[in-house]
């Protein structure tokens, strides 16, 4: 999904969702149809997301965050 969220003539600020994405992935989407990227902000990987947590802080995982992570990358 790709949603243009606010646009001038020298920038725009778009989000976009991918299911999994590799190095650099967005940088060389962009580039490819002339668009430089300057900034990006992960807001969610897989079921979690940062809500709730300010710029460079973090938060330890519940258990079941935990479980479901091991779950999902097929590990005991």
């Amino acid at each position: 999904m790709v949603r243009l969220m606010r646009a001038d003539e020298r920038s725009a600020v778009v989000e976009l969702t991918i299911r999994e994405g590799r190095n650099r992935q967005l940088r060389r989407i962009w580039a490819a149809v002339g668009f430089r990227v300057k900034r990006l902000k992960r807001t969610r990987v897989g079921e979690l997301d940062v809500a709730g947590l300010r710029p460079g802080r973090y938060r330890h995982l519940r258990p079941a965050e935990v479980r479901r992570l091991r779950e999902l990358a097929k590990l005991s």
